[in-house]
């Protein structure tokens, strides 16, 4: 006779302003993410634009890996918010988020370092801030009361 162990229900978490907010920011950034992939994948297709000329095979592969990175990124950020919204923390919208935020914060410094016009640099504080607000409300904690 073997004992299985009582299952223990996740705990769920109350769905709050913040949160609404966050999901709606997260699902938002997806749509840009894959807005970029797919224009990205008719230009690489189609041969037009800085990557439709590309000559490599390595950088075939990594124009792919960007295609696939971004469209698994924006997946992940819809499942992440819409768990969210259902009453889960939403750590799959929390990853991609603190990534894109990690990376940002590597880049941009490089990007002033080298003499990058003043305009490329907020373009990129602006994406590091689009990335953080979500992220953000996704962390903070929800013990207020619930939302219908």
């Amino acid at each position: 006779m073997t004992m299985t162990p009582p299952v223990t229900p996740r705990r769920r978490f109350p769905r709050t302003w913040p949160t609404i907010i966050a999901a709606v920011l997260a699902c938002s950034y997806a749509c840009v993410l894959a807005g970029l992939a797919v224009t990205l994948g008719i230009d690489w297709t189609s041969g037009r634009g800085t990557v439709g000329s590309l000559e490599s095979h390595a950088a075939d592969r990594g124009v792919a890996f960007f295609l696939v990175a971004a469209l698994a990124g924006a997946a992940s950020l819809v499942i992440g918010a819409v768990g969210a919204w259902r009453g889960r923390r939403g750590i799959a919208a929390i990853v991609p988020l603190a990534v894109i935020i990690l990376v940002g914060c590597i880049g941009e410094p490089i990007d002033i370092a080298s003499g990058n016009p003043l305009r490329d640099n907020l373009i990129g504080a602006a994406i590091i801030l689009a990335a953080a607000v979500p992220l953000v409300l996704f962390l903070l904690p929800r013990r207020s009361r619930r939302l219908a």
